[in-house]
């Protein structure tokens, strides 16, 4: 085990260099921490909209509207990483992914030739923010006993209901936007949510969350009784 680790609510001690299954606890860690991660650094005027309720209200849309349980299942933890490593908005990631590019670029171009771009340094945030959420993703899917990698197109279908989800969220949820956002966002038609979202307390979120995980992964359910 490597000295990177982080201590969870049940006690555990959860390695972020080297994760392993064996220390995820999908009903207790998982389900609680991201029922209290809020979704949009936490700029919803209604309160902490949390990841947890995020996840429930995505895979119950994708089962009502499209009957996929395999990929309901798979929206359901599409998230699951951010219990460990919390929800990094993606401007705030692609500002840090400047940074760390342009910090690198300045230490490096003082001993490369001037012919180098200096897009060399670019990415090296990115790859490894990815390299440590598919490093969870890996473990919490083997704790779900789900497959990992995610089929391609099951992984293409979660990213473009995240975003329909997204485009449904900031609609209902955020106020009226300055600027526009990204054209995948804005080109995207929301996903059809029952009713508005009324965002819940962190004890249903979890609970919600839990209840969603029994009846995607019946074995797990069966285990914890």
């Amino acid at each position: 085990m490597s000295d990177i680790w982080i201590q969870t609510a049940t006690g555990r001690a959860l390695d972020l260099m080297a994760p392993a299954a064996d220390t995820i606890d999908l009903f207790g860690d998982v389900a609680e921490a991201l029922a209290r991660v809020p979704r949009f650094g936490g700029h919803v005027a209604a309160g902490p909209y949390s990841v947890a309720q995020h996840c429930v209200l995505g895979a119950d849309c994708i089962e009502r509207e499209t009957g996929s349980v395999a990929v309901a299942r798979a929206f359901l933890l599409h998230d699951a990483h951010e219990a460990y490593c919390g929800d990094i908005m993606t401007p705030v990631a692609r500002a840090l992914e400047a940074r760390v590019a342009d910090m690198v670029w300045a230490q490096l171009s003082r001993f490369l030739p001037a012919s180098v771009p200096e897009t060399t340094a670019d990415g090296l945030f990115r790859h490894a923010l990815h390299n440590l959420k598919s490093d969870l993703d890996q473990a919490i899917h083997q704790a779900a006993g789900h497959p990992w990698p995610l089929d391609p197109l099951i992984r293409h279908k979660v990213g473009e209901w995240d975003l329909a989800m997204l485009a449904a969220e900031r609609k209902q949820l955020l106020g009226r936007s300055p600027k526009p956002w990204h054209a995948s966002v804005e080109d995207m038609a929301p996903a059809k949510l029952k009713g508005r979202i009324q965002v819940w307390p962190w004890p249903k979120a979890a609970d919600e969350w839990r209840a969603r995980l029994r009846k995607y992964f019946p074995h797990l359910a069966a285990k914890a009784a």
